[in-house]
């Protein structure tokens, strides 16, 4: 099933626009944001008065997707979904939450504050806000855009918002640059949301036209992994029949860079290979939509006419998908 990528919403350190994303392709220098990124947000301060940072990242990059694409009015609601990825959640929110436990302050821990660090509270507030009534959930793993194309393809909706979410936790984040796997990289925090038609439009961006992917049986950002990883890599990216102009790769300054840059060029030897991480940093379970941004920016500004992302995400998932001009 072939997906439309209508629009996009992008919040990282280095961009907050598709049009800084466009010339950062084109060769400008990344201005970086310092951690925890400072964004603006559309939304009313009152609908977001009581949400977690967390919510707010996701609900700030979805609003800014949905205002970019074309919603009829007489849209039925009921047809629009809303398909979330996530590594850690309300990491932050949770950690709040815990001490209030171990502190033993029962009068903070209300059922308000608990549903607010769920990971899936960030897609109650997303289908609040727009008043999407269709399918909707949260992953912790996956792709989220190739659930989404098949739930179109199914005819489960007409339009779904998708993308992933990672929040910047102080102390999560200093315990994940201890490991050895991660030490090599900056980690960073994002959000990225594309709203997908089962038709296209005069918005239309771009297609997502093909999918690919495989357990490793674990996350290389957390465990180092052995050859036999490197052939699952290399057999994930044997399944496209169609030879991209550029590759836009999970490379993140780790050991992993080379295991995947030796598949690619084994497959893909002409492509392009490039490592939106160079710009982003390493966003965790965020990185894999924040690849697929970049990817429609450089497809939406003429830079390529068909880009493969790839990405692994925090349960050992190598996911990819083909890009392309629609």
């Amino acid at each position: 099933m072939t997906a439309y990528i209508e629009s996009v919403g992008i919040i990282s350190r280095c961009a907050q626009s598709m049009e800084t994303v466009t010339e950062l392709l084109n060769g400008s220098e990344a201005a970086l944001s310092p951690m925890p990124i400072e964004f603006d947000s559309q939304i009313p301060p009152a609908k977001m008065r009581r949400n977690s940072r967390y919510n707010k990242l996701a609900c700030t990059a979805a609003d800014n997707a949905v205002r970019g694409a074309f919603v009829p009015e007489d849209t039925d609601r009921r047809r629009i979904g809303t398909i979330i990825s996530t590594g850690y959640g309300s990491s932050v929110y949770y950690t709040q939450f815990a001490d209030t436990v171990v502190k033993d302050v029962p009068g903070l821990c209300s059922p308000f504050v608990y549903s607010g660090m769920v990971p899936n509270a960030c897609v109650g507030q997303i289908c609040i806000l727009n008043g999407f009534k269709g399918v909707s959930t949260v992953l912790t793993g996956g792709d989220p855009l190739e659930y989404s194309s098949l739930l179109l393809g199914t005819n489960k909706a007409d339009m779904i918002l998708c993308g992933s979410v990672e929040e910047y936790n102080e102390a999560l984040y200093a315990e994940l640059g201890r490991l050895e796997t991660l030490k090599c990289s900056e980690l960073s925090e994002g959000a990225a949301m594309f709203m997908l038609t089962r038709e296209k439009t005069d918005k239309t961006h771009c297609a997502v036209t093909d999918f690919s992917s495989a357990s490793l049986g674990k996350s290389p950002l957390l465990h180092r992994l052995d050859d036999n990883s490197a052939e699952i890599v290399f057999g994930v990216l044997d399944r496209y029949n169609d030879t991209p102009d550029a590759v836009f790769t999970a490379a993140n300054g780790t050991y992993f860079d080379d295991m995947e840059d030796a598949a690619i060029y084994k497959k893909f030897p002409e492509a392009v290979r490039l490592a939106p991480k160079k710009y982003t940093g390493e966003t965790l379970g965020c990185g894999y939509a924040i690849n697929a941004a970049f990817a429609a920016a450089a497809i939406s500004c003429g830079k390529y006419d068909k880009v493969l992302v790839t990405g692994v995400d925090m349960v050992g998932n190598y996911c990819t998908s083909m890009i392309e001009r629609a």
